[in-house]
């Protein structure tokens, strides 16, 4: 069985799993670093595609939404994500 994961990726390396409802702010803009898409990686979940996104009306920051995807047998635990 597949499952799937998005992950925002800024233009400055920062990266932010999207996770139900909680609310993504870009580092720089008072958001926090945080650097999710490395860890997914090595836990084996594997980009999938790309879809760039712009930069919410500021010319130096720029983002895409990557979806990553994963094979899981049924005995792996893999959270689901609530739909917003």
């Amino acid at each position: 069985m597949k499952k799937f994961r998005y992950v925002i990726l800024c233009c400055n390396g920062c990266s932010h799993e999207v996770i139900g409802e909680e609310e993504f702010i870009p580092y720089g803009l008072t958001g926090r670093k945080r650097y999710d898409l490395p860890e997914l990686l090595r836990k084996g979940w594997l980009p999938v595609r790309e879809t760039p996104m712009g930069g919410s009306g500021n010319d130096w920051v720029g983002f895409s939404l990557i979806l990553l995807e994963k094979e899981v047998t049924e005995t792996q635990e893999v959270p689901e994500v609530k739909p917003a």
